[in-house]
């Protein structure tokens, strides 16, 4: 061809048109080739192909167990396939830190953008300046002065909570303690009273699931135009649709009634509002939903998994149990901020626990320039994902990982760990916002009920699920004894 074009030879229009298209093609699949030519010098799980490994998702047991030893058989660098999209995982914390650290690869990769149809467009899923535009306006409400009020709220509710249990002795946590964050979350985030029943049953926020496990599982719903006339996608969007419907009604409640009182996030996002233009009442909705949705699934399984641990380690309970006693000295008191600032050991437990079972299993990257990784070019606009679950197992940082030991976190052994070897609330500038109002939550919710009961483990086992949060199959199952009743059996 090139010879006859030196030649003079004219060449038929359609070959003309043909290389005009395939430089075209180059030109736009020029990140999808460069990504592909690294991953396919990469270990990795077998993909099949068009679904490549995303049938993985649908298997815990296998997904489990890839978490577990995907270090040794693939090293510290390995590739998966999401369908036909070429993707990286890291699971060392120094490269855990060069992609989530900087403050250049803050984009959420395409799986976030799955998400808008469920829960907005907020600060999980978000990019560019939007972004950042809100995280700089919501940030300075979450300084822990600020959150501090909320204790109330979560003390109130957990007492609530802990009455139930008087007569119970096998029960499923999951159930509770959903129950108990919804109440706080509906109080401390829409304003709605613990005592206002009737408004938070009509609560939309009490159901609905996200479907983006399924969309990864058939790549073809990956495509909005096809995914877009499925039943799912229509059941998606009316869920979503009863969100902020309700949130608007919410919304014109704030507004009609003040408050002075009333330091709901949807109060403070009103008043950010009301004075910065880029911070509009739609965004006010979406921001609201995100964290509504993302504030449920994380804390409550967060708090399940610490009673299964505690249940399974008794040594670790009596030494939160003393804890609790000395702070209390026996007063049957709510909790205050002091109070909670001196549940160290319960901390520590709440830090191994989220090791060992962190809410968020994966965190995901676009890489907005070339990294260098180990003897490895990550080109730009590379997928990059992080897997907490698979760095907080990784036995040549966590000895023995599968071992429940709090004592990891004492504050001499937190000194010797990597800042990004313990990620459950992602970390960089993309961190978790409410971080700390999800520690203070969970320390409230564990001592309430560790104040009034002896937990044991039950029959029951679970094996790990894999959602956008982690999960126990079948629920986590725990056994309450009064610990006044094993005080006064005792004594007898």
């Amino acid at each position: 061809m090139f010879e006859k074009m030196l030649l003079g030879d004219r060449l038929p229009l359609s070959t003309f048109v043909a290389v005009f298209l395939l430089i075209l093609l180059m030109i736009y699949f020029k990140t999808w080739l460069r990504c592909s030519w690294l991953v396919l010098k990469l270990k990795g799980p077998t993909a099949l192909p068009i679904v490549g490994n995303a049938l993985i998702i649908a298997d815990s047991a296998r997904m489990e167990y890839l978490a577990n030893v995907c270090h040794t058989l693939f090293g510290r660098i390995f590739r998966i396939w999401v369908s036909v999209i070429p993707a990286v995982m890291v699971l060392e914390p120094k490269d855990v830190q060069t992609i989530i650290g900087s403050s250049k690869h803050n984009d959420k990769n395409f799986l976030y953008a799955l998400m808008h149809n469920f829960i907005g467009e907020g600060l999980i899923s978000n990019n560019g300046d939007k972004w950042k535009i809100h995280r700089k306006l919501i940030q300075p409400h979450f300084h822990i002065n600020i959150l501090e009020l909320y204790v109330n709220s979560f003390c109130k509710s957990s007492s609530r909570q802990v009455r139930k249990l008087k007569n119970v002795k096998d029960i499923n946590v999951n159930t509770y303690v959903n129950d108990c964050v919804l109440d706080i979350l509906h109080e401390t985030i829409l304003g709605i009273p613990l005592e206002d029943a009737e408004t938070k049953e009509k609560s939309p926020f009490r159901k609905g699931a996200i479907t983006l496990p399924i969309r990864i599982q058939k790549p073809w719903y990956l495509f909005d135009y096809l995914y877009k006339f499925t039943t799912i996608a229509q059941d998606e969007l009316s869920q979503k649709t009863k969100l902020h419907d309700y949130t608007r009604k919410m919304i014109e409640l704030n507004k009609s009634i003040k408050n002075d009182s009333n330091h709901s996030l949807l109060r403070i996002f009103l008043d950010i509002s009301e004075n910065n233009p880029q911070f509009t009442e739609d965004d006010v909705v979406n921001e609201i939903c995100t964290f509504m949705l993302a504030g449920q699934d994380s804390v409550a399984a967060a708090v399940a998994f610490s009673l299964h641990c505690l249940a399974y380690n008794q040594e670790a309970q009596a030494k939160v149990c003393q804890e609790l006693d000395e702070i209390f000295n026996g007063s049957d008191r709510c909790a205050d901020a002091s109070d909670l600032r001196k549940m160290r050991y319960l901390e520590q437990c709440i830090k191994e626990t989220l090791r060992l079972y962190p809410s968020v299993p994966i965190i995901a990257r676009k890489l907005s320039e070339d990294v260098t990784i180990d003897k490895y070019t990550l080109p730009e606009g590379c997928n990059v994902f992080i897997c907490p679950y698979a760095t907080h197992r990784l036995a040549h940082i966590y000895e023995n990982p599968k071992k429940f030991d709090p004592d990891r976190f004492s504050p001499e052994n937190l000194e010797k760990l990597h800042p990004y070897a313990f990620i459950p609330f992602s970390a960089g500038p993309r961190n978790c916002i409410g971080y700390k109002f999800a520690y203070l939550e969970m320390k409230v919710i564990l001592s309430s009920i560790l104040r009034s009961y002896k937990i044991f483990p039950s029959h029951t086992k679970f094996s790990i699920l894999y959602r956008i949060t982690l999960r126990a199959k079948g629920g986590i199952w725990v056994r309450f004894e009064p610990r006044e009743a094993i005080k006064n059996n005792n004594n007898n």
